[in-house]
């Protein structure tokens, strides 16, 4: 054999005893098999011959049913409620049709006459309601069981009907479900027969034609749900082997059900003799084939050995050695191949390392590779003096540049400034690409000066511009720096401080910018706050205030502003600022807004309850006037709460229309159909045009407080406030002054025109459950009578 081919051949020959063993065991399986299959076949269709069996029994009993209900006797003992005339008609009924049980019930349930057979004798319940119900649920038309005492019945139900009488009654007659009805169903099937019923404890055996010993193991067994989709499982009772189907006694009725078991290892019984003749031949053949195989293996066993030994080894990751074969048949080959194989995965395996350390475009160390340098070089500094500074250097461009000019330019200068990076920076530190367009430069041994003189160069490095195909691109470069040990305690640290620094000197307009201590706890605080968002609006840990508006026609409190504040678990109250230009900036604001829609809807239904004619407003983010199902949850919420949309004002800023500014237009006057009033909030401060405030559907201007405050010394502000005044009721809209604080501006704005002002003169924000109470002190106190000349000076008095 010195081939590997004359080798397979032998081994071949030797495989045709094995193929003729699984012939063999082929031939017995199918034997098997089809012994099962004519046992399942019979078991099906015998369960289908109980089921018209039992349906014409129970076709049966209801037309007796039906002939008892027409019996003069019994409908004049049911008309004149002699229970001696009806049970004895009962009982005639039960010895005449051969039951064992009657019962006439009440449409309660209520049993108001019944017999039962001596042998199947059990004290009847005063009422049962499961019966009466049951004709009406079941689709087997009035089939069902019950349990009366110890004993199970199968009854059929029929309504009974009685003239003149509004209830109606309801006859049933039953069969006890005993050992004598399974000895009848066993003789109709030739099967073994079981009757279950399923309780909260499991399934239990009412009766069977098994010992009761038997029967205990049958409930064990019933209690596995796995059956075959015909619905036939495998059963095991002591020793024995069924093929058991289920099946309801009644139809879409449960509670009880007929176990028909057809005997496996009786339809299996003429093929034992033959199986144990075709094992013995298998097995003969079985061994004569592994002796071949024995004799071939022994053979092969040495080469493979040196192959596997060798795949060891490179799952080891040791690549050095080849594998040493000098035999010439297919395993040499194989050996060949299998050395071939563990050069490229050398190959590739340095490729990977290099990709998961270095970064492909720019050819600089990655983030991964950068953290580890930053961890050698603070565990090596140990001089106590030694320092190690971490620059992070923002390019600030590329999402820009890879917008306008494509990722091919964007990639070529991102390689660009990181060459330059490299040949600016002493070979001794480390440049790296961490993200994007951002770099880190660690500088090992340099303290904070030296740092920022490196920050600076590198400014004046990137001040003119990068270069490409005659393309010069200015470069907003900003630069955060952290030091070691001064500002970090581990590198992670380090590189996120750095990181802080960057953000801050982006934010803050500033070329570069040292990390100062507890910005990276305000950043957590940030976080925790944006992470707690969901959860403080889904449980009413946000709370509303509410800052009145008055007229200043006539002094009455005309309407509120609804506003959040946050009574969070860990920092305790937050004001709108901490959280509300978070939510806008991370997308959450809606969560907010839609809160605060909710409550202050809420709140003016109740104030329209009490009968305060308010309206209430509510601030709308950039963000939710683009979403074009706002205006469909505040109708929803509207109609919830019964409340007509005139109570409802919606505040938008200028800024707000800025972003999409045909899409805002949309939502609102989709808004503005509904009837809901419009306002622009902070007027005068944003950057919408009067090309753009004629177009939009508003009902008012909200002239923003750093206008008003100065009121009346300052001309410029009077002038702008007169003309805002003055454009808004040209345009036809109304005018509300926020920021109020002094009772001067109060008087100047009544007299040109202003019709309704809020601020901290009127009131400060207060919890909405104390607005209802304000509002009627103030108008207790006699506002309706106060002229607009005296205003400032009777809100002062209250």
């Amino acid at each position: 054999m010195r081939s590997l081919r004359l080798k397979i051949l032998v081994l071949a020959g030797l495989l045709v005893i094995l193929t003729q063993l699984g012939t063999i065991s082929a031939v017995l399986y199918s034997a098997n098999r089809e012994v099962q299959q004519t046992a399942r076949s019979s078991l099906l269709k015998s369960g289908e011959v109980l089921d018209r069996v039992l349906r014409l029994r129970a076709d049966q009993l209801r037309s007796s049913m039906l002939v008892l209900a027409s019996d003069p006797v019994f409908v004049a003992g049911l008309m004149g409620r002699d229970t001696g005339a009806v049970t004895a008609a009962l009982a005639r009924s039960v010895e005449r049709i051969q039951t064992d049980l009657a019962v006439v019930l009440d449409e309660h349930g209520r049993v108001l006459a019944g017999h039962t057979q001596t042998g199947a004798q059990a004290p009847l319940p005063a009422a049962m309601p499961a019966i009466v119900h049951q004709p009406a649920a079941a689709p087997a038309a009035g089939r069902s069981t019950v349990r009366i005492g110890q004993r199970t019945f199968e009854i059929a139900t029929i309504p009974l009907r009685l003239a003149g009488k509004p209830q109606r009654e309801w006859l049933s007659m039953g069969i006890a479900l005993d050992e004598r009805r399974v000895r009848r169903i066993e003789q109709l099937t030739d099967l073994q027969i079981a009757i279950v019923a399923t309780g909260d404890s499991g399934p239990g055996i009412v009766a069977s034609s098994f010992a009761r010993s038997e029967a205990d193991v049958i409930a064990r067994a019933l209690q596995s749900r796995a059956t075959d989709p015909d619905g036939v499982r495998q059963l095991t009772i002591g020793s024995a082997r069924f093929l058991a189907m289920q099946r309801p006694l009644v139809p879409g009725d449960d509670a009880v059900s007929v176990l028909l078991l057809q005997s496996l290892d009786k339809a299996l019984a003429p093929y034992r003799i033959q199986r144990l003749s075709v094992i013995g031949l298998g097995l003969l053949a079985l061994g004569v084939g592994l002796a071949g195989a024995a004799l071939v293996a022994r053979a092969i066993t040495r080469p493979v050995r040196q192959l596997a030994i060798a795949a060891l080894r490179i799952r080891n990751g040791d690549y050095s050695e080849a594998v040493k074969l000098t035999a010439d048949d297919d395993l040499g080959m194989l050996a060949t191949a299998f050395n071939t194989m563990q050069n490229g995965i050398a190959e590739r395996e340095n490729r990977i390392s290099y990709q998961a350390q270095f970064d492909t475009l720019t050819g600089l160390p990655n983030r991964l590779l950068a953290l580890e340098r930053l961890e050698q070089a603070l565990s090596g500094a140990t001089d106590p003096d030694a320092t190690v500074s971490l620059l992070v250097v923002d390019l600030g461009s590329f999402g820009n540049i890879a917008s306008a000019l494509g990722h091919e330019i964007a990639d070529a200068l991102l390689a660009q400034a990181a060459e330059r990076l490299r040949a600016s920076v002493d070979a001794r530190h480390t440049v790296a690409r961490i993200e994007g367009d951002e770099f880190a430069v660690i500088l090992d041994g340099i303290g904070s000066e030296g740092a920022r003189e490196l920050a600076e160069d590198l400014l004046r490095l990137f001040g003119p511009g990068l270069s490409v195909r005659d393309v010069n691109i200015s470069l907003n470069v900003v630069i955060g720096m952290a030091c070691w040990p001064q500002h970090a305690r581990d590198p992670l640290q380090l590189l996120l401080r750095a990181t802080v620094a960057k953000d801050d000197a982006r934010s803050t307009h500033q070329s570069i910018h040292v990390y100062q201590d507890g910005r990276e706890e305000r950043r957590v605080r940030q976080l925790a706050i944006l992470g707690d968002l969901r959860r403080a609006a889904r449980y009413d840990e946000l709370r509303l205030y509410l800052q009145p508006k008055v007229s200043l026609a006539d002094g009455r409190v005309c309407g509120a502003e609804a506003l959040v504040r946050w009574d969070h678990p860990a920092y305790g109250w937050l004001s709108p600022g901490e959280f509300i230009g978070i939510a806008e900036q991370f997308g959450n604001i809606s969560l907010i807004t839609r809160w605060a829609l909710s409550a202050a809807v809420r709140e003016c239904r109740l104030w329209v309850e009490d009968g305060l004619d308010l309206s209430v407003a509510v601030n709308l983010s950039s963000r939710d006037l683009l979403d074009q199902e706002l205006p469909l949850f505040i109708l929803a919420l509207l109609r919830d709460h019964d409340l007509a949309a005139r109570h409802l004002t919606l505040e938008i800023t200028e800024e707000a229309l800025v972003r999409d500014f045909s899409r805002a237009t949309l939502v609102l006057q989709c808004l503005r159909d509904l009837g809901v009033r419009i306002a622009i909030d902070d007027f005068g401060t944003g950057y919408s045009s009067l090309s753009q405030l004629k177009n939009l559907p508003v009902d008012e201007l909200k002239i923003d407080r750093s206008f008003v405050m100065g009121l009346p010394r300052d001309r410029a502000d009077s002038a702008i406030v007169r003309a805002t005044v003055d454009l808004a009721h040209d345009l036809g809209l109304q005018v509300v002054a926020e920021g109020i604080e002094s009772p001067a501006a109060l008087r100047w704005l009544a007299e040109h025109g202003c019709e309704c002002a809020q601020g901290f003169l009127i009131s400060r924000p207060m919890p909405a459950e104390a607005f209802g109470e304000w509002v009627t002190r103030y108008h207790a106190a006699g506002t309706a009578a106060v002229e607009a000349q005296s205003l400032a000076a009777f809100i002062q008095a209250v």
